[in-house]
C-alpha cells in the first residue's frame, strides 16, 4: 500500500491548474496531490505507475483532471473517508510464466462493543484498498476470503469509532475486534436507507434500521422511547393518529406487519390501547425494517418485517438503568454470570397510571394497569458454539366499576414469548442458527369481573427453524434456511363461572394449522458496480383437525358443514415467493436499485373496527373460506450521499397489487359468532406512491426529513357496488421532520413533527325521516377524510453529571403534541342537539346518560418529566 502523507483539505472538487510533461504516473498523482491537498491511496503492484503521461489543464476540479488522467489507463476511483482510492478496472497483464494460481484464505471473527461486550449488528468489515468486504450477520459474525497478501482492514459502524488493522494473510485466521463508541460530534443519527458502506454493498430497498443510540435521541410519548412511533417517522410507514400503535406500511392493513422480537412474533405491541409500545427501550439493541425487498428468510406477512434484536447483557460489568416517570417506570439490571463468557439482562417496566381516576367526582372508577419484563441469558460455550435464552412477558389491564347492579366490566390483553437459540460454526465460512420459538396473546372482554365472566379470543405459535449462512466469497453469501410452524387460534369463546350457564353456551370451533417453509438466497456482486440479491422462499400451509368447516353459497348462506377429525387435515395451500433486487452504483455516493418481491399471508386478523385503538381481535387462518392473501410489489430508486456535508438523499418509488383482501359486510357480527367467515368479502387492492428522505447523519446537528405520497384503493366484491374505493388508512400525503441536537456538554433536544392527509370515512349524503326519526343516507364508501393530521412533540434533556463519572444520569422533559392540536378520529352524525344547539351523541350506556362531542379526538398537549439513570 503506497499513500501520500496526508493534508487539511480533502476537497476532490476544488479547482486546481497543472502542467505535466512526460511524467510518470506516480509523479503526476504527487503533483495533483500536492495542488489540491488530496491523499491518494492505491496498490502500487496493481497500477501502471511508470507510465508516461501529460496532462494540462487551467482552474479545473480535481475530479475533471483525473478523470482525463485515469481513464484512459483504466483506472477508476471513489472519495472515500477523506481520500481517494485508485483501482485498476482490468489486471495488468503479466508473462505467461508468472501465471499461477493465488492462494485464497479466509478471516472471520465477531465485532463487539468495547465497553459492555454486546456484539455489533450490520458492522462493516473490508479491505481499504480493494474494498472487498463484508457486513456482520444479526449475531456479529463475519467471514471474509481474499488472496493471499498484505491487507489493511477496516472495522466500522455508524456510531463508533473506526478501527483499522494489519494483516498478512497467508493462512485462515479468526479476528476479534471491538469498538469504541463515538464521541458526540462523530455519532450519527443511525437511521439506516439501505446499506451504506462505502461500496461494498450497493443500496437496498425499502429498508430502515434503527440503533439504540438512534432511538434514545428521539422524542417519545410521556418521555418514553418508543421503537414502534420511532418508526412511523420514516416515508412509507404511516400511523394511525394519536395514541396508536397501529401503522401501515405501502398500502397493506394493520395485519400485515411481522414484528419479532429475537425472532418470536408479537401479535399486539400495545400498551394502553396504543399509546405505548409494550417493548421496553432499555432492552433493545437494534432495530431493523423491510418495506420491499424482504429477505427470504421471512415471510407470513404482505407489507413489512419489523425485525428487533434484545441487547445480550453487558460481558464485562455489573449495570444498571432505569427511568422514573409520571405515567411508567422502569429498571434494567444487567452484567456478567462468567466475565467474557456469559451475560444476562432483566428490564421490567410498570405503568402509574391510576391517579388518574377520579371517583369522587363522577361516581365511577377506572383502574388501567399495564406492566412488561424483558429477559435474556447469553452463554459462549466455546468458540464455535453460543447459546442465548430469551423471554419476554406483557400484560394490560383495563376495568371500570359503576354504581350499576354489574359492578364492573374490562378489557384485558396479554403477550408472552420465549426463544432458545443456538449459534454453531462449522467452519469459518459456515454459519448456522437453530431457533425454537414459542408466542402466545390472550385477548378478554370481560363480562363481569366479580363473576369471572368474560370473552376470550387467542392464538398461539411455536416454531422450529435453523438458518444456515454460507459465506462462500467476497461477491457471494448464500442463505438457506428450514422452518417448521405450529398455530391455535381462539377465534373468541365465552367463559361463565356458573357451570350450567357454560354448558349451554354455544362453543365456536378452534383452528389449528401447520406450516412449513423453505428458502435460499444469494447477496452477490457481480461486478463492481453492480450488485445482485435474488431469493425464494417456498410456503406451505394446512389445517389439522379437529374443527368444525362451514360452506357458504355465493350469497353467503350457510349449505354444508363438516367436521374434521384429530389427526386430519384440510384445505392445503402451497406457494411460492420470487424475491430479487438489484443495484447499480452510477457514480461515488451514489446508486440506482430495482426490486421485485411476491409475499403470502396465510393468517388474518378479522376486526371490522376502524377505532386506532386495540379491538376486539380474532385471527382466523386461511381455509376453504378464505384464500391465502397475496402481494406484488415493484420498487425503483435512487440514492445519492455526500461525503463533505454528511448529507444524504434517497427517493423510491413502488406499486403493489394485493389478492384475496378481506373486508366485511354491512354490520358484520364479529363478536362470538360461529359463522364468522360468513361475514367476509374478497376482493383485490392497489397501492402506488412515491417516498424521498434527506438525511444529516454526523454531528451535533442531525436528524432527517421525510414526504410520501401514497393511494391506496381496494375493490371488493358486494361492497361500494363493486366501485373501487380509497382504504380507511389512505393518507395521500405524509411528512415528517425529525431533528436533535447536542447543545453544548450537557444538553441534548428532539423534535418529531408530523403531518398526513386525514383519514377516509363515509359520512352521509343526506338524512330522512322514518317513524320520526331522522335517518342517514349513506353514498360511496369513504366518501370524505378526518381533517388533516399534524403534531408536534418536544424533548429536553439536561445531564446532571459530569462527562467522566460512571453514574450517569439525566432530567428529560418532553411535551407530546406541544401545539395541543385536537386530531379527531371519530366523527358522528347522529342528529341530537343539546341545549347549546350543538350536535352531540348519547354515549356511555353503562351508566347515567352523558353528552359526547360528535368529534371525537384523543388527546390535547401532554406534558412529562421523567429522571433516567444509568451507572
Amino acid at each position: 500500500m503506497a499513500a501520500i502523507p496526508p493534508l487539511f483539505a480533502q476537497q476532490p472538487d476544488r479547482n486546481i491548474s497543472v502542467n505535466i510533461q512526460n511524467k510518470s504516473l506516480k509523479e503526476a498523482l504527487k503533483v495533483i496531490s500536492q495542488e489540491g491537498d488530496i491523499l491518494f491511496s492505491y496498490n502500487p503492484r496493481q497500477l501502471p505507475l511508470k507510465e508516461k503521461i501529460s496532462l494540462q489543464a487551467t482552474d479545473k476540479s480535481v475530479s475533471y483532471l483525473l478523470d482525463q488522467l485515469l481513464k484512459p489507463l483504466g483506472i477508476s476511483w471513489i472519495f472515500s473517508e477523506n481520500q481517494v482510492i485508485l483501482r485498476l478496472e482490468k489486471p495488468l497483464r503479466q508473462p505467461e510464466k508468472q501465471t499461477i494460481q493465488t492462494r485464497k484464505y479466509t478471516i472471520s471473527g465477531y465485532l463487539s462493543e468495547k465497553a459492555s461486550g454486546e456484539v455489533l449488528i450490520g458492522a462493516n468489515v473490508y479491505d481499504k484498498s480493494s474494498l472487498k468486504g463484508t457486513t456482520t450477520n444479526a449475531y456479529g459474525f463475519y467471514s471474509l476470503t481474499l488472496p493471499e497478501g498484505e491487507y489493511t482492514l477496516t472495522f466500522s459502524l455508524i456510531g463508533y469509532t473506526t478501527h483499522q488493522q494489519q494483516v498478512t494473510l497467508n493462512k485462515a485466521q479468526e479476528i476479534r475486534v471491538s469498538l469504541s463508541e463515538a464521541s458526540i460530534e462523530m455519532k450519527a443519527v443511525e437511521i439506516v436507507s439501505g446499506k451504506d458502506i462505502h461500496g461494498i454493498d450497493l443500496a437496498g430497498d425499502g429498508e430502515v434500521r434503527l440503533s439504540s443510540s438512534a432511538l434514545k435521541r428521539m422524542a417519545g410519548f410521556a418521555g418514553n422511547i418508543d421503537v414502534i412511533k420511532s418508526l412511523q417517522a420514516v416515508p412509507g410507514i404511516n400511523a394511525f393518529g394519536d395514541g396508536s400503535s397501529f401503522f401501515y406500511v405501502r398500502g397493506g392493513n394493520n395485519d400485515q406487519n411481522l414484528l419479532l422480537l429475537d425472532e418470536a412474533p408479537i401479535f399486539n405491541p400495545a400498551h394502553l390501547f396504543g399509546f405505548f409500545s409494550a417493548l421496553s427501550p432499555d432492552a433493545i439493541k437494534d432495530v431493523k425494517a423491510w418495506k420491499s425487498d424482504f429477505p427470504a428468510s421471512y415471510g407470513g406477512r404482505l407489507s413489512s418485517v419489523i425485525d428487533i434484536r434484545a441487547r445480550d447483557g453487558n460481558l464485562n460489568r455489573l449495570g444498571f438503568s432505569g427511568n422514573l416517570g409520571i405515567y411508567t417506570s422502569d429498571l434494567t439490571i444487567e452484567g456478567p454470570l462468567a466475565k467474557e463468557k456469559s451475560s444476562f439482562i432483566l428490564s421490567a417496566r410498570k405503568s402509574n397510571l391510576n391517579w388518574l381516576s377520579n371517583q369522587e367526582l363522577t361516581g365511577k372508577s377506572f383502574t388501567i394497569d399495564f406492566y412488561d419484563l424483558n429477559a435474556k441469558l447469553n452463554i459462549r460455550i466455546n468458540s464455535k458454539n453460543r447459546l442465548f435464552f430469551t423471554g419476554f412477558t406483557g400484560k394490560d389491564d383495563f376495568s371500570r366499576i359503576t354504581n350499576a347492579s354489574v359492578n364492573t366490566f374490562g378489557l384485558s390483553w396479554d403477550n408472552t414469548t420465549g426463544t432458545i437459540r443456538w449459534n454453531h460454526l462449522f467452519n469459518n465460512k459456515i454459519f448456522v442458527n437453530t431457533t425454537a420459538i414459542f408466542s402466545e396473546y390472550n385477548y378478554y372482554l370481560y363480562i363481569n369481573r366479580e363473576q369471572d365472566d368474560y370473552w376470550q379470543s387467542s392464538i398461539q405459535n411455536r416454531t422450529l427453524k435453523s438458518d444456515f449462512t454460507w459465506f462462500s466469497n467476497p461477491s457471494n453469501t448464500i442463505k438457506s434456511g428450514i422452518e417448521l410452524s405450529n398455530y391455535y387460534s381462539n377465534p373468541g369463546n365465552v367463559h361463565f363461572s356458573d357451570e350450567e350457564t357454560q354448558r349451554n353456551a354455544p362453543q365456536i370451533s378452534e383452528y389449528h394449522s401447520l406450516g412449513i417453509n423453505f428458502y435460499i438466497s444469494n447477496d452477490q456482486i457481480i461486478k463492481e458496480k453492480l450488485s445482485l440479491k435474488y431469493g425464494l422462499r417456498i410456503s406451505s400451509w394446512r389445517n389439522l383437525g379437529p374443527a368444525t368447516v362451514y360452506f357458504f353459497d355465493p350469497n353467503y348462506t350457510v349449505i354444508d358443514s363438516a367436521n374434521v377429525i384429530k389427526g386430519d387435515y384440510y384445505s392445503p395451500f402451497f406457494n411460492l415467493e420470487p424475491r430479487i433486487s438489484i443495484a447499480y452504483a452510477t457514480g461515488p455516493g451514489s446508486a440506482i436499485t430495482a426490486g421485485y418481491c411476491r409475499t403470502t399471508q396465510y393468517l388474518q386478523m378479522l376486526s371490522n373496527s376502524t377505532s386506532p385503538f386495540t379491538s376486539l381481535e380474532v385471527w382466523a387462518p386461511s381455509g376453504p373460506n378464505i384464500k391465502p392473501q397475496k402481494a406484488d410489489q415493484f420498487t425503483l430508486g435512487y440514492l445519492t450521499r455526500t461525503s463533505r456535508s454528511k448529507l444524504s438523499f434517497s427517493v423510491e418509488a413502488f406499486y403493489k397489487l394485493f389478492q384475496n383482501q378481506i373486508d366485511y359486510e354491512d354490520h358484520a357480527n364479529m363478536l362470538y359468532n360461529p359463522l364468522i367467515e360468513g361475514e367476509l368479502r374478497f376482493g383485490e387492492s392497489r397501492s402506488y406512491g412515491v417516498e424521498l428522505l434527506l438525511r444529516k447523519t454526523e454531528g451535533r446537528f442531525s436528524g432527517w426529513i421525510g414526504y410520501s405520497y401514497a393511494r391506496i384503493l381496494k375493490t371488493i366484491e358486494g361492497v361500494n357496488n363493486n366501485n373501487e374505493f380509497p382504504a380507511y388508512y389512505d393518507h395521500p400525503h405524509s411528512l415528517f421532520a425529525n431533528l436533535a441536537l447536542s447543545a453544548g456538554s450537557r444538553w441534548d433536544i428532539s423534535a418529531n413533527w408530523f403531518y398526513m392527509t386525514g383519514s377516509a370515512f363515509t359520512s352521509p349524503t343526506g338524512f330522512m325521516q322514518y317513524n320520526g326519526y331522522q335517518v342517514p343516507i349513506y353514498g360511496d364508501k369513504n366518501n370524505d377524510r378526518l381533517p388533516d393530521y399534524h403534531r408536534l412533540d418536544l424533548s429536553v434533556s439536561f445531564r446532571l453529571n459530569r462527562p467522566d463519572q460512571r453514574f450517569r444520569h439525566n432530567i428529560v422533559l418532553s411535551v407530546y403534541n406541544v401545539y395541543g392540536r385536537n386530531n379527531p378520529f371519530s366523527i358522528s352524525f347522529n342528529k341530537i342537539m343539546n341545549d347549546n344547539g350543538d350536535f352531540v351523541v348519547p354515549a356511555d350506556l353503562d351508566g347515567n346518560y352523558e353528552i359526547i362531542p360528535t368529534r371525537i379526538s384523543v388527546a390535547g398537549m401532554i406534558p412529562s418529566l421523567n429522571y433516567t439513570f444509568r451507572f
